[in-house]
């Protein structure tokens, strides 16, 4: 049987990551192949938002509701992981995305919303 989650680490994108010209190749797979470099990118959006609104929610102020991982979700991440005495990385690792909920606030049955 195969998998159908990966665990994904997401931190903040610095201006590199905006700037066509410092990237090597910008069609180049992304780590763990399949979407190109931008679309992971992309891709990361959704979850980096969840993650916002569950910590929000939780009351931990995570800044703007935006996808953008910025030193707020990343303050707001830290001590919800030193609440929850998970390893406080700063980083929206699995183990904390699953203690979240993110995945079920993500693809939750439309009956649910």
């Amino acid at each position: 049987m195969q998998a159908i989650w990966s665990a994904v680490v997401i931190g903040p994108s610095g201006d590199d990551d905006l700037d066509p010209q410092r990237r090597s190749d910008p069609t180049a797979p992304a780590v763990g192949g399949g979407a190109p470099a931008r679309d992971a990118q992309t891709q990361r959006l959704p979850f980096v938002r969840e993650a916002q609104r569950a910590l929000r929610d939780l009351g931990y102020h995570p800044g703007p509701i935006d996808g953008t991982f910025g030193p707020q979700t990343r303050a707001a991440l830290e001590k919800y992981q030193m609440s929850e005495k998970l390893s406080v990385t700063g980083q929206l690792d699995a183990e904390t995305m699953e203690r979240l909920d993110v995945y079920r606030r993500l693809f939750r049955p439309a009956r649910d919303l």
